[in-house]
């Protein structure tokens, strides 16, 4: 993405380059470490000092998005980028990094770009999908056949062995429920402890209908403050305000609007306990925005796009009261359910000398998270899920 929406890909195409403009003032030309992780070490807090109102995450994900154009891609490796028309200019890069200073996208790489453009019409739903991820830049090389097939076999062979061989890194897919560590560790860092409910732990397992009645995750947003005195005073005035209780049903892609209903039905039925009802999914597809926005305005259910380290609210959910009724059903069905409302409790109802040594129970119980850009990475390469 060069610029927003693109704005520089016409410029970038004139000239023959890709950039970004994270932390544009720095030359990077002796700072290019060969690990995403020791340019992280030393760029991350650099970019928090001059942005001290966004999170370590958002750190994360610029830093990384830098390194990845600049350190990352290698000669031959081709790119995609949108034009904000609804096309996509295709070309290979063909330089190391170079630094332009006070320009538009300092952090450059020189690319050779093709005459044909494709279109975002001709793509399938699942490229057009993960082109349409959160961010700077995204790997779609597991479509590099589809993308050799709409540009004509246009690239020289050297090119062609480097996409294919990318490509047979990817050819093993990720299960859903392998999402749930990132997705908890995207959570935390938005002061959201989560924990992932187990249907196949309830006393009904014969059940199929009770993935009606499980969410997937369960989670706690716990008031910012953290002085003790603070928290005591709010749990003594305002008890509902200290704690909101969140439900999530996540699934790996939406493709369809026949899928769209029954996942969103599914969250719907899913969630209604809780104050916040959300549908989560790695890919969805961007011709379902209309129909997502009518079912929010309907339902209230909210809708989150996750990638590997982050996740975008693209609908908000409405907030509701707790349903007791469907608490107690699901306290009766799943002991890890029923567990996390009393720690969820306790924590309410705790002492101000306690209110610390609850909140780490509560945290214990949680899903453990992962703790690092090192770890989030490895994790992902373990799991086949694209970083």
């Amino acid at each position: 993405m060069l610029g927003r929406g693109g704005m520089y890909a016409d410029l970038c195409r004139k000239e023959g380059f890709v950039g970004v403009d994270f932390l544009s003032d720095i030359d990077f030309s002796n700072r290019l470490t060969e690990s995403l992780q020791e340019f992280n070490k030393t760029h991350v807090p650099m970019w928090l000092k001059s942005h001290p109102d966004k999170s370590k995450t958002s750190a994360g994900l610029s830093c990384g998005f830098t390194w990845t154009v600049c350190k990352g891609l290698q000669n031959n490796d081709v790119v995609l980028s949108p034009n904000g028309r609804g096309e996509y200019y295709v070309g290979t890069i063909e330089s190391g990094y170079y630094y332009v200073g006070g320009e538009i996208l300092p952090h450059r790489r020189k690319v050779k770009w093709l005459e044909k453009t494709i279109s975002k019409k001709q793509m399938s739903e699942k490229l057009q999908n993960s082109i349409g991820s959160i961010g700077t830049c995204c790997d779609v090389t597991k479509y590099a056949s589809e993308i050799e097939a709409l540009i004509g076999n246009t690239f020289a062979d050297t090119s062609k062995t480097t996409i294919k061989t990318k490509e047979k890194a990817y050819t093993k897919t990720f299960s859903e429920r392998s999402l749930h560590a990132l997705f908890c560790t995207a959570l935390r860092n938005r002061n959201i402890y989560a924990k992932t409910i187990y249907h196949e732990k309830s006393s009904v397992k014969s059940d199929s209908a009770q993935k009606w009645v499980h969410p997937d995750i369960i989670g706690v947003e716990i008031d910012r403050f953290e002085n003790e005195k603070t928290l005591a005073i709010l749990k003594a005035t305002e008890p509902r305000e200290a704690v909101k209780l969140y439900s999530f049903e996540l699934k790996k892609s939406i493709d369809s609007d026949s899928q769209l209903k029954q996942y969103y039905f599914q969250a719907l039925s899913n969630s209604n306990w809780a104050n916040y009802g959300y549908l989560v999914a790695y890919e969805i597809s961007e011709n379902l925005n209309e129909e997502m926005g009518r079912l929010n305005a309907a339902f209230g259910i909210g809708v989150i796009l996750m990638n590997s380290r982050d996740y975008q609210i693209i609908f908000p959910a409405k907030e509701r009261p707790l349903d007791y009724n469907t608490i107690e059903k699901l306290n009766n069905l799943n002991k890890d359910f029923e567990s996390f409302l009393l720690q969820v409790s306790n924590f309410i109802t705790a002492e101000e000398r306690y209110i610390n040594s609850v909140k780490s129970s509560l945290v214990g119980f949680c899903d453990p998270i992962l703790r690092n850009e090192e770890e989030i990475e490895d994790y992902c390469n373990k799991n086949n899920i694209p970083y």
